[in-house]
């Protein structure tokens, strides 16, 4: 009987860790996705400034081409 018990609390205790390897790998993937989007959305973000940096000096660049051209007519 005593044999008995010891395995059905050795099954127990092998299911109870089982439970807790897979709830680690678990958060251990989801905080690997977060950090992927963390780098994502960061990777975003810089790109969204350049674009709007690039437009400013676009901009910047047309206004001087006018600006030469009337000067180009005087």
């Amino acid at each position: 009987m005593s044999i008995f018990i010891f395995l059905c609390s050795h099954e127990l205790e092998k299911d109870f860790i089982k439970k807790k390897v897979k709830s680690y790998g678990k958060a251990q993937t989801e905080l690997k996705i977060l950090i992927k989007k963390d780098v994502f959305q960061s990777n975003d973000e810089s790109i969204q400034l350049y674009k709007g940096d690039q437009k400013i000096l676009q901009e910047k660049i047309q206004k001087l081409s006018e600006k030469q051209k009337g000067l180009a007519r005087m």
